[in-house]
């Protein structure tokens, strides 16, 4: 009878601590929060490379559109998802923090590619917002 209620009280223990790590894993995070383990970006260059013309470019402090960028990366909010990331046109961002380099590539559709996860930005006017500020950082 003891046998019975260790065995059946180990296996609640093993299906909740499951359920908290899929339940952690799938829930909504800010990018640049859980990626980047930091509030704010400090870095004072991010390079992005446009995957349609192959070109990698820096936007730094000189280009008018890099505090924008900045502050529209650090407002992103992803989601997990089970979807397979295709290359379209996208872009890939290499960021340097904390005497590290993080990158992360982002589809036309709005999917995220990290660390060979499949994220979803969520808010179709993140994404297209997002978009719009690229492709002015990479005009200057």
């Amino acid at each position: 009878m003891k046998k019975k209620i260790i065995v059946s009280f180990i296996a609640c223990l093993l299906i909740v601590s499951v359920s908290v790590y899929i339940f952690d894993e799938y829930k909504t995070k800010n990018l640049v929060k859980t990626f980047l383990h930091t509030n704010k970006l400090s870095e004072n260059k991010i390079c992005i490379l446009d995957e349609l013309t192959v070109t990698m470019t820096n936007i730094d402090k000189s280009n008018p559109a890099f505090s924008t960028l900045k502050q529209a990366l650090e407002g992103l909010e992803v989601k997990r998802t089970d979807a397979k990331f295709s290359y379209m046109e996208g872009y890939v961002f290499v960021i340097f923090q904390n005497s590290a380099f993080y990158q992360f590539s982002v589809n036309g559709n709005g999917t995220l590619l990290f660390d060979s996860k499949t994220y979803k930005l969520q808010g179709e006017e993140s994404t297209k917002e997002l978009f719009m500020i690229l492709k002015k950082a990479l005009k200057n």
